[in-house]
């Protein structure tokens, strides 16, 4: 932890020396940390994706096989083998950027400036609060908003996330909010972007329900 803090904080530094912004060095930081997570945002897609084609394979295999559960069951472990579907994995992203978050909070309490945003003129530096709240209000909408995926618009997926995001960030150094923010942005445009069949087909390689239910 303390090498991934020394180091957002030796990046940290640079960049608001060279923009002169703490908003914009955390929201450069913050793309930089996503483009290197790449790989793992298209793993949990993938496996998000395999998960939501696995469970429609199960609703037609209990129509075609109705009470006879254990051979239900048993297909669909043949299916989840043959096709690696590992539901956990998609946790994986989530851990790994954990420490990063962290690294991030104790990076932005050690750093020494008093560099402002233009972007973010009520707040003196990335070190204070925000008094008006409006950061870690946006930071929730956004975070909200990316909990709610293309295949599941319950609103329970919004109202959960935005909420722990404003009541985790509301007494928290705006730099987090900041991070929060871009990150969950960022996220949006990716969820997006992973929608379209084209990519699907390209990145993903997904088989639909009727290929995994195909011979049983």
């Amino acid at each position: 932890m303390y090498i991934f803090a020394s180091t957002f904080t030796h990046l940290l530094s640079n960049l608001i020396t060279v923009t002169g912004d703490w908003f914009i060095a955390v929201a450069l930081i913050t793309l930089s940390i996503k483009l290197l997570l790449f790989p793992l945002s298209v793993k949990q897609h993938r496996t998000q994706l395999l998960t939501a084609n696995h469970n429609r394979a199960k609703a037609m295999l209990t129509r075609k096989f109705h009470s006879q559960t254990e051979k239900v069951n048993s297909e669909l472990i043949k299916i989840a083998s043959k096709y690696k579907i590992n539901p956990m994995s998609s946790i994986l992203t989530l851990l790994v950027q954990a420490p990063v978050f962290f690294s991030l909070y104790f990076s932005v309490i050690n750093l020494s400036t008093s560099v402002g945003s233009i972007l973010v003129p009520w707040v003196s530096s990335l070190h204070t609060i925000d008094n008006l709240h409006v950061l870690p209000i946006v930071a929730g909408l956004f975070q909200g908003l990316s909990g709610i995926s293309t295949e599941n618009r319950n609103l329970l997926m919004f109202i959960l996330p935005a909420t722990i995001g404003v009541v985790f960030l509301w007494k928290a150094p705006v730099a987090l909010s900041a991070y929060w923010i871009v990150n969950s942005a960022l996220r949006l445009v990716e969820i997006k972007i992973f929608s379209l069949k084209p990519i699907q087909q390209r990145l993903f390689n997904i088989p639909s329900p009727e290929e995994m239910v195909k011979g049983i």
